[in-house]
């Protein structure tokens, strides 16, 4: 690499979905200077869920308790990384950030140590452990099953409040749906949820919003819409339109392009605004290489390929993702990990990375491949030791765990980032001490 000047940082985050963001609000609360690279992070394909862990079993079907979930891991998954953080440090994680997002704008709820469900766009009920508060009635509404009405706007291809009626018919049948044409969009042949939502931060907006619904009102004590109650203060709007409707209001998560997935990555942006973590936007990791006495050299850049920036970190933390997000790829050969060339666990043979039946209940080995990394989440090399001493991992990247299947995405993300913070921190306290 050619000289050029160079951001000298205490550690280098690579990857900005919910593992590197959380990572950058652990490492900020701590002090920690840090620069957090990487491209969109998929948020607008997150549904704003932070599920912790929502199957039991394989093939016994949702976990009510996700910490008697945590408790089973081995007997399923005996190489999960949860295994290595203790179940507080897994509490602390989660309180932490959702403190975070709280004091900044966009505030969860949940039962105490409970999975609550909500009804998703498919009509299907999702487990989940933390929810938007724009939500909290979706959750109550699913248990109790009162007369509710479910809102269609013309133009919106995105959410049928039919079919969700249709699917819930036989166990909820007091679904009334409606349909409306959307404030200021009814020329637009095709409506989208983002644009619904900023244009709902406007009170002329929510305004022309009630006085459409309310005629539409048959006595029905919630009512639900896909997920459009602004960008920015939803829970806000959520009160004003629960005021002059006077009614339980509830958003349904929906198919990307995801507001509530939206909403997050704009509220981690507004909470590391103005710390010690400097995110550089929409920059990948180009080049990166260690070298002793000096730590991690990395540039970054466009996905052009023009370097723009380089950092040199005393530390690093991969949060890079598997294969949508190129953390992991993959060729007829095998699996690679694309930064730093490090050994992926995986099946030995590819004939090997699926059974039989797409829908095992047991899941497939290839998803499960990842990063092996010791106690402190440090990546191991082909000697079974830790590559650098000062590299660690985090996210869905780690081996031994198949996070869709046991929808624990979010969870594994944030105690995984937590606890690799956490050895970061002890490790930076000593070498300055």
């Amino acid at each position: 690499m050619e000289n050029k000047d160079m951001i000298h940082t205490d550690l280098a985050i690579i990857g900005a979905g919910m593992a590197g963001m959380a990572a950058g609000m652990f490492a900020a609360n701590r002090g920690i200077s840090a620069v957090v690279a990487g491209g969109a992070g998929g948020f607008e394909y997150a549904s704003g869920l932070l599920d912790l862990w929502g199957l039991t079993h394989p093939g016994k079907g949702y976990c009510k308790d996700p910490w008697q979930g945590l408790a089973q891991i081995s007997e399923s998954w005996p190489l999960h990384p949860l295994l290595k953080i203790p179940e507080s440090d897994i509490g602390k994680a989660f309180d932490e950030l959702t403190d975070g997002l709280n004091q900044n704008g966009l505030a969860y709820t949940g039962l105490p140590r409970g999975n609550s469900r909500i009804i998703t766009a498919l009509g299907t009920a999702k487990p989940t452990y933390r929810l938007p508060l724009t939500m909290a009635h979706n959750a109550t509404a699913l248990e109790e099953k009162p007369p509710t009405l479910l809102l269609d706007f013309h133009g919106l291809r995105e959410f049928r409040a039919k079919f969700v009626q249709q699917v819930l018919a036989s166990t909820w049948p007091d679904i009334n749906i409606a349909a409306i044409a959307f404030p200021q969009m009814a020329m637009r042949s095709e409506l989208f949820t983002p644009l619904m939502a900023q244009a709902m931060e406007t009170e002329q907006v929510q305004d022309q919003f009630v006085a459409a619904v309310k005629p539409q009102l048959k006595g029905e004590q919630f009512l639900g819409v896909p997920a459009i109650l602004g960008i920015n203060r939803p829970e806000e709007i959520l009160k004003r339109l629960e005021e002059l409707l006077e009614i339980k209001l509830f958003e349904i998560p929906t198919s990307p392009v995801s507001v509530s997935g939206i909403r997050l990555k704009e509220t981690f942006k507004k909470v590391l605004a103005g710390t010690c973590v400097t995110r550089l936007l929409d920059q990948r990791v180009l080049r990166a290489a260690h070298e002793p006495g000096k730590g991690f050299i990395l540039e970054t850049g466009t996905q052009s390929g023009t370097a723009t920036t380089r950092i040199q970190a005393k530390n690093c933390l991969l949060a890079t993702g598997r294969f949508l997000s190129k953390g992991l790829i993959s060729d007829r050969k095998g699996v690679q990990e694309s930064v730093f060339n490090l050994p992926v666990t995986q099946p030995t043979d590819r004939q090997q990375w699926h059974t039989s039946s797409y829908f095992d209940p047991h899941g497939h080995a290839i998803n499960q491949a990842g990063l092996a990394t010791d106690e402190k989440f440090r990546p191991l090399g082909k000697d079974n030791c830790p590559a650098h001493e000062n590299l660690y991992a985090a996210g869905s990247i780690l081996a031994g765990q198949d996070w869709m299947r046991t929808r624990s995405g979010s969870g594994l993300s944030i105690a995984t980032a937590f606890h690799a913070i956490e050895q970061i921190a002890q490790n930076l306290a000593k070498t300055s001490g």
